[in-house]
């Protein structure tokens, strides 16, 4: 039967997509510091991450977490959420865990998560040598009247790889308590980068990566004591096993 008023286009006059080929490069690192209002070395901890984000600008992510099961957290003031606690736990902190402490991209050092805020520096560094294949893009569009943010992601890798996609909200310029070194309370201290939640459950969720685009979307809700102008995303991409951070974007909420 004979087709009519169809084209037929040359094959070589055809889209056709074709996978990327995608070339190692360096990558935004994140560091984690576990920090609580009544621990008083916890601020020079945080002086310690604002100078090294300073430093590596856009390749530094800092993320301040308060992990409700160590007392440094506990008081009048809150600036917990549960999924700061998981992630502490995860790593080995407990109640008696000495702050301030952090880590980098969720990964062990001799053995360890938890490591002293006088060794960032040189640890970070040694880290900025480090590349990956898989990339990261992100944006984030808050909705004014519900204030449920939705969070749109697309990941590719050099090669074929299973990943969690882990969404946190972040907000900076919190004005509350801190215990300062010198002993005294500070009633005026300025907070940032506390985590105040993740999107979905802790770890995230499960991806399949390949050198094709995989897009992802996903909601999370803007609590009601958070300021949306001083919030953004960060978006990681883990280790399926080892939960260690392959990649990771900080994106502001638009």
């Amino acid at each position: 039967m004979a087709l009519v008023g169809c084209q037929v286009i040359p094959e070589d006059e055809r889209l056709i997509e074709v996978p990327m080929t995608i070339n190692g490069d360096i990558h935004p690192h994140v560091l984690i510091e576990y920090t609580g209002f009544r621990c008083v070395n916890c601020p020079l901890a945080a002086e310690q991450a604002h100078d090294l984000q300073q430093l590596y600008g856009n390749n530094l992510i800092v993320v301040a977490m308060h992990p409700a099961s160590n007392p440094f957290t506990q008081g009048v003031y809150d600036y917990t959420c549960p999924a700061s606690d998981i992630y502490y736990q995860f790593m080995g902190g407990t109640a008696t865990t000495p702050f301030p402490t952090g880590n980098i991209d969720m990964m062990e050092y001799e053995n360890n998560y938890l490591i002293d805020y006088t060794t960032w520096p040189a640890l970070i560094k040694e880290q900025m040598s480090d590349i990956t294949d898989i990339r990261l893009q992100t944006t984030a569009t808050l909705d004014s009247q519900t204030r449920d943010i939705t969070i749109s992601t697309t990941a590719y890798a050099g090669e074929a790889i299973d990943v969690e996609l882990v969404l946190w909200l972040i907000e900076d310029s919190i004005t509350g308590a801190q215990m300062m070194p010198d002993g005294t309370a500070n009633m005026e201290y300025t907070h940032n980068h506390v985590l105040r939640g993740a999107a979905g459950e802790p770890w995230g969720k499960s991806l399949s990566l390949s050198t094709m685009p995989t897009h992802d979307t996903a909601t999370l809700h803007l609590p009601d004591q958070c300021n949306a102008a001083n919030c953004h995303i960060v978006a990681l991409i883990l280790d399926k096993d080892s939960k260690q951070i392959l990649n990771a974007t900080e994106t502001k909420i638009q």
